[in-house]
């Protein structure tokens, strides 16, 4: 049953694939429909080829299971399949495996799956949880948040879950992290200076700057592959709704990449060329997979 739902999720979103969905967002913005259908799909996350995509899709009365879709062909295939749910995959720059966050142990831990092998391994233990893993230049680390020291900080671990050791540790909350392409910086999201600002982390002397400070909350950074610029999402700390911010990776050149409306855009992820923003927004009523072109 689950993979016929989600091949007519597939057969729905290759419509905007082909260019004959609705543009939203009015004339100064050009988001296209690429994957959707009943139900929510969310997190999208780029293959290296650039022609595939992996997202968390959760058909209407199914909880969320990765899904590989292929935009060349049209076609998809579940990558997971378990009752809790398994939600925000992260795809290594080297293809193989993809980490992911899911509460099938009670609580959210860390996952990863071998695609050559179909093999899910559980990478996290903790009693509390632990979430949004991002992986290293070299596919042989991962960057992660936990609240195992029972505060919500960023730690690093080796791909196997092996030699955790804490990268921020500090009040507040730490999270949403993202490594920068030359392996210097973590990108992320922390509201030690009031509002969830992004943030960066040097790695070689764990030096933090602080790049937003806007008077609302900023989280889920993501690099361009060319290391030069970062997409983030921005909303308001209470009521309202979230579009998608893009800057320089020192923080200036702030502006907004997604109208705002009665909608909200989350989780953006860049193209292995740089030219394509792919995110999740429910513009259309359901969280399904946009993409926006950059310049």
């Amino acid at each position: 049953m689950r993979e016929a739902c989600g091949k007519f999720l597939w057969q729905i979103g290759l419509v905007g694939l082909l260019g004959v969905a609705v543009a939203c967002g009015g004339p100064a913005e050009k988001a296209r429909l690429l994957i959707g259908g009943p139900g929510d799909q969310r997190s999208p996350a780029w293959m290296p080829d650039g022609k595939r995509i992996v997202c968390s899709s959760a058909a209407v009365g199914f909880p969320a299971d990765l899904y590989l879709f292929d935009l060349a062909s049209g076609t998809s295939r579940s990558l997971t399949h378990d009752p809790w749910g398994d939600n925000n995959p992260a795809v290594s720059p080297n293809g193989r495996w993809i980490v992911f966050h899911s509460d099938r142990a009670g609580q959210s831990d860390l996952y990863y799956l071998d695609l050559t092998t179909s093999e899910v391994v559980r990478a996290t233990t903790n009693p509390t949880n632990d979430s949004f893993g991002a992986w290293s230049p070299d596919s042989q680390r991962i960057v992660f948040h936990s609240e195992g020291a029972g505060d919500p900080d960023l730690w690093v671990m080796d791909r196997d879950g092996t030699n955790k050791i804490p990268l921020v540790m500090r009040p507040g909350v730490e999270t949403t992290p993202a490594w920068s392409p030359d392996g210097r910086t973590i990108a992320f999201s922390s509201d030690a200076g009031g509002s969830p600002d992004i943030w960066l982390v040097y790695l070689d002397d764990r030096r933090l700057v602080c790049l937003t400070d806007s008077s609302e909350a900023e989280w889920k950074p993501a690099w361009s592959p060319d290391g030069r610029r970062i997409v983030s999402c921005r909303g308001p700390l209470k009521e309202g709704h979230s579009n998608l911010w893009i800057m320089n990776a020192d923080g200036t050149g702030q502006r907004p990449l997604t109208q705002r409306g009665q909608w909200d855009d989350f989780d953006p992820a860049w193209s292995p060329d740089g030219r394509t923003i792919a995110f999740e927004s429910n513009r259309n009523g359901d969280f399904d997979i946009w993409t926006i072109n950059v310049k």
